[in-house]
């Protein structure tokens, strides 16, 4: 007669064998689910600025070669914003706008003058943003001939009046520059436009003017190549994204000529700002997702962006009109510049709040 003790003893192994194989069987991976597609739907371009902005302007060319792009009949809707330096837009994309890769910002570099500026109305951080394409300039600074000659001699410890929107507006980085070869500026608000800094400038009313777009028109090249005739030379560009020649020669960016003239200013932390805003003031536009877009999404607006940035309409006007288009790879390097680092911006900010009030006050 088997005992019940005998049994349990002769059962055991199996016992033990059956775990074991259910804990093999636990150590192998799940079976996966298939991932859901992802695909860009309805997509859409959120527009700093209104239908005449730069912002607009590229709204206009961009829809219909994304379209092209994305295939598939897809329409691409474009979303207008008020004012003209893209910040209402770019609050509302980083505020309102979700990562669901439906929309991207068109956004000119305005905006991101007045964010490195510390402005009260900034909300939103363009250094969270995922660039698509940006498209460059070469701002041009041109002032009497007595500059031209010699900056650093003429202009140390002399004050310059400098023409300008706003205060902190996108002629900021010409304020800021002229400060690294040593003079005193006094900006002149309220002269936006071309015209008006030109009028300005063969009236006496200032001594230095930034022309954000100098190949953006007939009428603008024109006007500079007048103003080089009569004594108005450029004195130099804020980057050197792209080539600018005026009466036959080439005008230099500033670097180098801080180079030549105030070498050690190179060294400093406003130069380090300056970088920054130079960078940002030749945004003419840049197309970005938020940083939270899934990475196929990512992928699909990407490779429609680059298919619609090649495309003959947008390759003539930028060839035509003094634009460098790159793509979201080649983007990396003038995004970084545009971020500059915390020290300099900081810097950038206690110069700002010691020359505003007294900039105010006239």
């Amino acid at each position: 007669m088997i005992r019940r003790r005998d049994f349990v003893l002769a059962a055991l192994p199996f016992a033990v064998a059956a775990l074991a194989g259910r804990a093999r069987a636990s150590e192998l991976p799940p079976k996966r689910l298939p991932a859901q597609a992802q695909s860009v739907t309805s997509p859409q371009l959120l527009l700093g600025g209104d239908r005449g902005s730069p912002a607009g302007r590229w709204g206009s060319l961009l829809a219909p070669e994304l379209e092209r792009a994305f295939g598939h009949g897809q329409v691409v809707s474009t979303r207008m914003t008020v004012g003209q330096d893209g910040v209402t837009a770019a609050n509302l994309f980083d505020t309102q706008t979700p990562p669901d890769g439906t929309t991207a910002l068109a956004v000119p570099g305005a905006a991101l003058v007045a964010a490195l500026s510390g402005a009260p109305r900034i909300h939103f951080d363009y250094t969270r943003w995922l660039p698509l394409f940006f498209s460059l300039l070469s701002p041009v600074v041109i002032g009497r001939a007595q500059l031209h000659h010699n900056l650093e001699n003429f202009m140390r410890d002399r004050p310059v009046r400098i023409a300008v929107s706003t205060l902190t507006g996108i002629e900021l980085p010409t304020v800021l520059g002229m400060t690294l070869f040593g003079l005193r500026p006094i900006p002149v608000p309220g002269l936006a436009s071309v015209t008006d800094a030109i009028t300005a400038l063969r009236d006496n009313q200032v001594d230095v003017i930034q022309i954000l777009d100098p190949q953006g028109s007939a009428e603008t090249r024109t006007a500079i190549e007048a103003l080089s005739h009569d004594g108005y030379p450029a004195l130099f560009t804020l980057t050197d994204s792209v080539a600018l020649d005026i009466g036959g020669q080439h005008v230099p960016c500033m670097h180098d000529v801080l180079l030549r003239e105030n070498h050690s200013a190179l060294s400093t932390l406003l130069y380090g700002a300056w970088t920054a805003l130079a960078g940002a003031a030749s945004l003419d536009i840049g197309l970005v997702l938020p940083m939270l877009t899934p990475p196929p999404l990512v992928a699909e607006w990407r490779h429609a962006t680059d298919i619609a940035i090649d495309g003959a309409d947008i390759r003539t006007m930028a060839g035509s009109t003094g634009r460098r288009l790159l793509d979201a790879e080649a983007c990396t390097a003038s995004y970084r510049q545009m971020a500059g680092d915390v020290t300099s911006i900081m810097a950038l900010r206690r110069w700002l709040s010691t020359h505003l009030p007294d900039w105010r006050m006239g």
